[in-house]
């Protein structure tokens, strides 16, 4: 999912859940669960790798974006 953003230059956050105990809450709380890869944007929710959804998401990033 990193490589895919990064590709279409889509600026993100990434918490890593191995490295800080706080992003792992913070999935905990949000999802119920500790599934990865998550992405969240706006009412947008992608759970694993889905190209079809991450280029909704990344349709919507644009629009949002667009200057």
């Amino acid at each position: 999912m990193r490589d895919y953003l990064h590709a279409h230059s889509v600026e993100f956050d990434d918490r890593n859940i191995r490295q800080s105990e706080a992003a792992r809450e913070e999935l905990r709380a949000r999802s119920q669960d500790l599934i990865v890869p998550l992405l969240l944007f706006r009412d947008h929710e992608v759970v694993g790798f889905d190209p079809d959804a991450l280029d909704r998401v990344i349709t919507d990033y644009r629009e949002m974006t667009a200057v």
